[in-house]
């Protein structure tokens, strides 16, 4: 028995060392597999693909400029592809040339939420029974 836990302790501490070995963190978000346009306001803040116009997206756009308040940012394949309201880094609002965009794919329609208060036992707790015995 002694033999089991020895390799059972080895088993988890191999396991937790290699979790525990990255350098640096993970980034939050998803990365693009091509090179992908996904729609912005002036600032680079990710808004819903559909406030970008249409045509932007064609071969002969080569992205800026108009009235349009909203622009697509044209990222490189293995960027990172911010959530809703999430400032797009990496990119450029301008369109490489000879480079064919592909809409970010719908998993990554998604905006970060901040903390979400479910209840508990705090002031708005209530006592159970009628505290008569």
């Amino acid at each position: 028995m002694r033999t089991d836990l020895r390799i059972t302790t080895a088993i988890a501490a191999a396991l937790l060392a290699s979790g525990c070995g990255r350098s640096e963190p993970e980034p939050d978000g998803w990365t693009a597999q091509t090179d992908t346009a996904i729609c912005t306001d002036r600032e680079g803040r990710r808004v819903a693909d559909d406030q970008c116009p249409r045509q932007a997206l064609t071969s002969g756009y080569h992205g800026g400029g108009g009235s349009n308040a909203f622009l697509w940012y044209f990222l490189g394949r293995n960027s990172v592809i911010p959530p809703y309201g999430e400032t797009a880094r990496g990119g450029s609002f301008s369109r490489a040339g000879g480079v064919s965009y592909a809409r970010a794919p719908a998993n990554t329609f998604v905006s970060r939420s901040g903390a979400i208060s479910r209840g508990g036992f705090g002031a708005s707790a209530h006592s159970f029974g009628s505290g008569r015995a």
